[in-house]
């Protein structure tokens, strides 16, 4: 039921081969969405549909955008994420000329968010399940909170304890890619927002949907949040 109702809100995002679709307002053409929320946790899905880095368009990280919905439905977060090919990338491109990022920061800090998880896949070829960017070893996109790490971590471990077993691969942190780049989003807002932001990075071979190991990431994000969530009331 959960991959089902996830490929069902994905539907949209498949429209002229993953460029997405165009939301139309009043007053501007809209090529990302907020969806608003209470909760003090936020979900990204920057590269929902397909993108343009450096005048080359890249392809979408496919079910992103069914997933954040998901979570969102199931706990009631705020979530960004884009719904068009837009001329930037809004993981990569700086914010004077990234709406994306505009409207997030203002978001954040009108609605007090206090953690942002920002989604995304990567090659099935890589040796980990999922990597965890906090700017390497110090982690200061995630303030340097080695207990919400551990938790985060913790989580995934656990989720994927049956899963790692067999095929060798782990949960990782920062061996590849260390979101340290100031126009990443989680680095950014990290930066000038002092809010954590981690930037979520999901092997590929996670994504069938007719396969129970994407129940298990379902699951395992379902367990992060709880965890997240939890930390930042009691913390």
């Amino acid at each position: 039921m959960k991959l089902q109702r996830i490929e069902n809100l994905n539907k949209q995002f498949e429209e002229n081969n993953w460029d997405g679709v165009v939301l139309n307002s009043a007053l501007t053409q809209r090529f990302f969405k907020i969806k608003d929320w209470k909760s003090p946790l936020m979900i990204s899905a920057p590269h929902a549909v397909n993108h343009i880095r450096e005048g080359e368009k890249i392809h979408s990280d496919i079910l992103t955008w069914g997933l954040a919905l998901y979570l969102s439905e199931c706990f009631n977060l705020p979530i960004i994420y884009s719904t068009w090919c837009e001329v930037w990338d809004p993981n990569y491109d700086p914010y004077e000329i990234s709406t994306y990022k505009q409207e997030l920061k203002s978001y954040i800090i009108n609605k007090n968010i206090k953690f942002l998880i920002d989604l995304h896949w990567c090659w099935s070829e890589r040796d980990f399940i999922i990597e965890l960017w906090t700017w390497w070893e110090n982690h200061p996109n995630i303030l340097w909170d080695e207990k919400l790490l551990e938790i985060i971590k913790w989580s995934l471990e656990q989720s994927f304890n049956t899963y790692i077993k067999h095929t060798k691969k782990e949960i990782t942190v920062n061996t590849l890619f260390p979101a340290k780049n100031v126009n990443t989003i989680s680095k950014f807002i990290a930066k000038e927002l002092h809010i954590p932001a981690l930037q979520i990075e999901i092997n590929k071979e996670l994504r069938d949907t007719k396969k129970e190991q994407m129940n298990i990431l379902v699951s395992a994000l379902e367990n992060i949040i709880k965890g997240i969530e939890f930390y930042l009331i009691w913390d």
